[in-house]
């Protein structure tokens, strides 16, 4: 059998309690804190806070919004993806944007028709707006064999879809 023993002194016990506690608050700030790369693959999000920022968003990606009375509604972005809500993710990540860091967040969806798609039916902009930023959204067609993307850049004569 072995027996070890060693004298401390509190002071001793004391800078070693602070060094456990730094630890763990090094450790805790890793975990929560997002990782700065996946900062830099997203876009930071845009002030939609009004109908006008809102529509110059979509401006700047090259549609043109019918402006007229846009529908609104409250939307939960759920706690745990499905795999539906998880294919829509990755429909927002491959546009720059993320929804994971709003999981159980209340939303609004700001819906715009977009007029300068011909051919596809009637098109529209879905933004997804938290605390005056849009952080996701998607540009669809209700066409029955309709198509829907990320909120990506349109330029006149692209491939939609």
């Amino acid at each position: 059998m072995f027996v070890f023993s060693f004298k401390t002194s509190k002071k001793q016990i004391l800078s070693m309690l602070v060094c456990v506690l730094a630890l763990i608050a090094v450790l805790i700030v890793a975990i929560v804190w997002p990782s700065g790369s996946a900062a830099e693959e997203t876009l930071s999000p845009v002030v939609g806070k009004d109908d006008q920022q809102r529509i110059a968003f979509l401006t700047e990606l090259g549609y043109t919004v019918d402006s007229e009375s846009p529908a609104v509604r409250e939307v939960l972005i759920p706690d745990e993806f499905d795999d539906v809500f998880q294919q829509y993710n990755e429909l927002q990540k491959d546009a720059g944007m993320d929804l994971e860091p709003y999981h159980g967040k209340r939303v609004k969806c700001w819906t715009y028709k977009i007029l300068n798609i011909p051919g596809e039916g009637e098109v529209r902009a879905n933004l997804y707006v938290y605390k005056d930023k849009i952080i996701g959204g998607d540009i669809s067609s209700t066409a029955l064999d309709g198509f829907m993307q990320g909120l990506t850049k349109f330029t006149a004569g692209t491939e939609i879809g």
